[in-house]
């Protein structure tokens, strides 16, 4: 266990054992965070649904005449 490594250089005062453990766990940390984001992107990615944009017209009434506008969404 690398926390036990840790705390066995911080009370042996042993700096660069110390250095190298807090690396190693810091580096596995990260290495398990960002193996969870890549799944949950990989999913996010499966489950997308493409949404397709389509121009609607849209009345507006102005001074009691009717006009029609094209607008985008």
């Amino acid at each position: 266990m690398e926390s036990i490594g840790l705390v066995d250089a911080v009370v042996a005062g042993d700096k660069e054992t110390f250095a190298q453990a807090f690396t190693a766990a810091m580096a596995t940390k990260v290495s398990d965070a960002l193996e969870i984001k890549k799944v949950e992107v990989a999913s996010n990615l499966l489950n997308a649904v493409e949404v397709e944009h389509e121009p609607t017209e849209v009345e507006t009434e102005v001074s009691g005449t009717s006009t029609e506008v094209n607008a985008e969404a």
